[in-house]
């Protein structure tokens, strides 16, 4: 049967729409720049965490200062690209917690070299944790998301999903952003809408934020090179996707899958 619209009598208060209280977050590459500060929005939307990384020494010192009673914090080692270190992860995250409500697919590489001289191992490498990744993280953690039938799933792409690299930007940087991140990238942006599609008979929810260039001390002729391009005349910082993560993580946007939330300061305007 058809599931009709309906209202309630007693809407919920907007502060309710986004809070995470009680809800448990997987986050993937939990231990680079993008993934600790996304690890601390949803904790302060109320969160508790699974931080997920193939090198979690971080991961367990950012915890240990950030569990509470009632936000516990769970740091995993785990490889994105390995099923099997995926499903032990899963485990070791429902005996903890039961469940898993919200997934962020955050674990990404990039490689820098011209692609005149990329090897098929640096190309394969970036398809492997990006695509594959993605592909694996959402086929093991959805499972316990389709039994409860909800569950939030959240996938980091980026602007250069959407257009190509400017070279114009990098000069002599050694950033040289490449065509496999690029095709990675716009690959996630699709493989989303897709999950979003399958996956909506078990009311999971699917997004992507594809975000600007984010500052992390680059060298100062890039930088300049690349604000010339954004009508905000800055870079952005992690800060800016913390919004965007905890909109689509939460009741806030619960008519919202397949979508691409474009956090980039304006680069793709024009």
């Amino acid at each position: 049967m058809m599931e009709m619209p309906h209202s309630s009598k007693k809407q919920r208060h907007i502060r309710d729409l986004f809070s995470l209280q009680g809800r448990v977050a997987l986050i993937t590459g939990a231990s680079g720049q993008l993934g600790s500060s996304l690890a601390r929005a949803l904790h302060e939307a109320g969160a508790r965490l699974i931080l997920l990384d193939k090198n979690p020494t971080r991961c367990e010192a950012w915890a240990s200062r950030h569990t509470t009673t009632d936000q516990e914090i769970l740091s995993l080692e785990a490889d994105v690209t390995v099923k099997a270190s995926l499903e032990a992860a899963l485990s070791a995250s429902i005996k903890r917690f039961k469940t898993i409500d919200i997934l962020i697919n955050n674990a990404g590489i990039g490689i820098f070299t011209p692609f005149e001289s990329r090897t098929e191992e640096e190309f394969q490498a970036v398809l492997d944790v990006n695509l594959k990744g993605t592909f694996l993280c959402t086929q093991v953690f959805s499972a316990p998301m389709k039994k409860q039938k909800a569950g939030s799933i959240v996938n980091i792409g980026s602007i250069y999903g959407l257009v190509s690299a400017d070279p114009r930007i990098y000069g002599d940087s050694g950033r040289n952003s490449s065509e496999v991140y690029a095709a990675t990238k716009a690959g996630i942006i699709h493989m989303s809408r897709y999950y979003a599609v399958h996956l909506a008979p078990h009311k999971i929810r699917v997004n992507v934020i594809s975000p600007g260039g984010v500052f992390n001390h680059q060298k100062e002729d890039f930088v300049q090179n690349y604000v010339q391009k954004i009508p905000f005349d800055r870079m952005a910082t992690e800060e800016d996707l913390n919004g965007a993560v905890v909109y689509l993580a939460s009741d806030a946007s619960s008519y919202v899958t397949g979508h691409n939330l474009i956090v980039d300061g304006g680069f793709t305007i024009w």
